[in-house]
């Protein structure tokens, strides 16, 4: 996707944290980074688990509430299993070097956060629901700040550049329950080892509906948060 931007005359630049946009005329007429201003009329903000304190920032309340999900790979050498095969107990999806990505679809911790409890209310219906995947967690979000309250100005660093990549700790019994259940669907995962394992937060609104549109306090700002997991998958679709 960075190749067809910048085949199409666009520019991409990694690594430069967006700070906060700059207005005129009652609309948004700049977006500033930590290395300089970008003058723009249109700006989308496709921040995932940041999207809601970025918002907050502006004066614009929008209700999220991230998640902590853990997932695991094996190691390649297993046969005979399908591409693909989600179940309630387990889902597995084969990797491009022959090994398989498991997860237990919806489980996860909830780690209280700022934000967590500014927007329990409109949470707690969705949370009830999945109450039998989800599971308390810990101090880990409040740590990593992405879903803080605290506002900052615009010419000073911001909770973004001191956490530039939400890397939070594996939950371990989750890893341990996802290869469980693999093994008892799938007994040809008995002697597969484990290849890697990681977490990170899954960001949602209230309903589990992504928000996506212009904020009609700041024209030509436009939200594109709450994809709940499948911003990579519906990303594109989202962005036509």
């Amino acid at each position: 996707m960075a190749r067809a931007i910048i085949g199409a005359g666009g520019i991409v630049l990694q690594n430069c944290a967006a700070r906060g946009v700059e207005t005129s005329g009652g609309r948004l007429s700049a977006v500033v980074t930590e290395k300089g201003t970008i003058r723009t009329k249109i700006a989308v903000l496709a921040g995932g688990a940041w999207a809601s304190s970025f918002c907050n920032n502006m004066d614009v309340r929008f209700p999220q509430a991230s998640v902590r999900s853990s997932i695991l790979s094996v190691e390649p050498g297993v046969e005979s299993l399908p591409d693909a095969l989600h179940t309630t107990d387990v889902s597995t999806t084969r990797r491009a070097d022959g090994g398989y990505t498991l997860a237990i679809s919806g489980r996860a911790r909830v780690d209280v956060t700022p934000q967590q409890l500014r927007f329990a209310r409109y949470f707690l219906p969705m949370f009830a629901r999945r109450w039998r995947n989800l599971a308390p967690g810990g101090l880990e979000g409040w740590r990593s700040g992405h879903e803080a309250l605290g506002r900052w100005r615009l010419a000073e660093s911001t909770p973004m550049e001191r956490m530039r990549i939400l890397d939070p700790a594996v939950d371990e019994s989750t890893v341990s329950e996802i290869l469980r259940r693999a093994r008892n669907l799938l007994p040809g995962l008995a002697k597969a080892r484990i290849a890697s394992k990681w977490a990170g937060y899954i960001d949602s609104t209230p309903d589990g509906v992504p928000a996506i549109g212009e904020v009609t306090s700041i024209p030509g700002f436009i939200l594109a948060a709450g994809f709940s997991g499948h911003g990579f998958g519906i990303g594109p679709g989202a962005a036509t």
